[in-house]
């Protein structure tokens, strides 16, 4: 089934419904059905036929609804390019699923026309905004097409719907192939975002976006666009357009309660809250229950398992009960959940053999929302998911009750003198400090030791700190061995789009 049929039953179901809004433009379910269809009858024309890839290089806009939803009724694959990537970068991956169209931004025309003689397998360019000679422009070519409706092309389950690259921190980016079964699985799932007018501020090209973009769409509920996060825009859309449901990462929802105009808006409709994307403190998390109440579940997985692994649902985070069962639920809090019931998770050793529970290894995954592969990368997707299980990288332990505690990326795991040392447990120390804002904490080289303990920190705005200050508060919550031998100051992390701290950039990795 083509997941696009979904979706023609829901514009036909809603048709008057405001579909998306993005600054002034709203379009109803009826008018991005047509649009898309438009959209579709041109790619077709352009002899796009099913397996066929159409990249996308673009920031947030609405287009990205019917754009998702045409390349899908042709049955056609899609491979967004993420937005902040430079010459090189784009040419890799374009080079890697050679798609026979591009269609991307105005604001990316020097870069394309840089590249474009590199770029064999494109044969058309759609410009969103401006063009050129040579180069089709977007509106214009919706324009001369037909309104006719353009019916779903028939496809398999197992077939490819898109291509989502990985970041690339550790390598040139892969690209997961999540499949047309695969791109569905929100519509059933138990636990995702919940229905009602959902504000999408993450990037769409990422899988979290995508989703967040398909669920509306499958659902009938309006999306809201924002090209990018800004603490007092979200604030002005949540109350201006009664938004339900929206994903935060903790540094999102930090910014959200500091802002000056958070006690003055009404953000009552807000009704649901999903985050993740990396470690979410407990202070900052029973904080934000108290101020902004609100349904919150915390989301963790990955591109390769279309987004979800592990969740800590709603109930998880009501604390009620008995002193114990407070206690437990108090302790649940700082996991990242328990496995969905629609998958199966296990810790392993490098022997991919189970080890006890309470013991740090990696998290490996199977289920229905696993990827079948990478494209174009046979030995990376044997390794990757070797023995039939997603094989995620990320480290952690589980408790008796099947929580899971997150240790940090398997990279990023620091041996010192030998001892095994897991980052996310001293990060969670340094969170605790009231004058901390946000810390990461690598290993760097040493002679004698192999590895030390340096800890990167962004201080409280108007907070002083000194390092010994820093390094004894440490001393007294953290064994010796892992306590940091370096402390740096900075005014910022360096982050990615989804605002996960970039550790190869703190360790003086070159960036690929």
């Amino acid at each position: 089934m083509n997941f696009t049929s979904i979706i023609e039953k829901t514009c036909k179901a809603y048709p008057d419904k405001t579909c998306v809004v993005h600054d002034d433009v709203r379009l109803t379910f009826r008018q991005m059905e047509e649009r898309a269809n438009r959209l579709a009858t041109a790619l077709a024309g352009m002899g796009v036929n099913p397996g066929d890839r159409v990249a996308v290089f673009q920031t947030n806009c609405f287009q990205f609804c019917e754009i998702t939803y045409a390349i899908g009724k042709v049955g056609a694959i899609s491979a967004n390019l993420n937005f902040r990537l430079r010459g090189d970068e784009v040419s890799y991956i374009l080079n890697n699923c050679t798609p026979k169209v591009l269609i991307f931004g105005e604001r990316y025309l020097e870069l394309i026309n840089g590249i474009r003689a590199n770029l064999p397998s494109i044969k058309h360019y759609i410009v969103i905004g401006e063009s050129q000679a040579g180069m089709e422009s977007y509106e214009l070519l919706l324009s001369r097409q037909s309104s006719t409706p353009f019916p779903s092309v028939p496809v398999q389950d197992q077939d490819t719907a898109c291509l989502i690259y990985t970041s690339g921190t550790t390598g040139f980016p892969k690209g997961a192939m999540l499949t047309q079964a695969n791109v569905v699985t929100p519509i059933t799932d138990r636990y995702t975002f919940a229905p009602g007018t959902l504000l999408l501020n993450v990037p769409m090209y990422h899988i979290a976006g995508v989703i967040s973009t398909l669920l509306p769409l499958y659902r009938g509920d309006t999306q809201i666009i924002l090209p990018q996060f800004e603490t007092g825009a979200c604030l002005d859309i949540i109350e201006k357009e009664k938004v339900a449901t929206t994903y935060l990462v903790p540094t999102m929802l930090q910014g959200i309660l500091d802002h000056p105009d958070f006690p003055k808006k009404d953000l009552s409709s807000l009704r649901n809250i999903g985050y993740g994307a990396s470690p979410m403190p407990v202070k900052l998390l029973m904080q934000a229950k108290k101020l902004l109440q609100a349904d919150y579940t915390n989301f963790f997985g990955m591109t390769e398992s279309t987004g979800i692994i592990s969740v800590l649902s709603p109930e998880d985070h009501i604390l009620e009960g008995s002193a114990e069962e407070i206690a437990k639920k108090t302790k649940h809090l700082g996991s990242i959940g328990h496995c969905i019931p629609e998958g199966e998770v296990r810790i392993v050793d490098d022997q991919d053999q189970d080890v006890p529970l309470g013991t740090v290894g990696e998290i490996i995954a199977r289920g229905k929302k696993v990827m079948k592969g990478y494209w174009n990368k046979p030995e990376a997707s044997e390794e990757t998911l070797r023995g039939g299980w997603l094989h995620t990288g990320d480290l952690a332990s589980m408790d008796e009750d099947g929580y899971l505690y997150l240790a940090g990326r398997k990279k990023d795991m620091i041996i010192r003198g030998g001892e095994n040392i897991y980052p996310v447990e001293i990060e969670n120390v340094l969170h605790s400090h009231p004058k901390i804002l946000e810390s990461a904490v690598v290993g760097v080289p040493d002679d004698y030791w192999g590895e030390i303990v340096k800890a990167v920190i962004v201080l409280k705005p108007g907070q002083q700190a000194t390092s010994e200050e820093i390094m004894d508060y440490c001393r007294e919550k953290l064994a010796s061995y892992k306590k940091p031998a370096i402390i740096e100051f900075v005014d910022a992390l360096p982050k990615n789009a989804m605002q996960k701290v970039l550790k190869n950039v703190l360790r003086g990795e070159k960036p690929k």
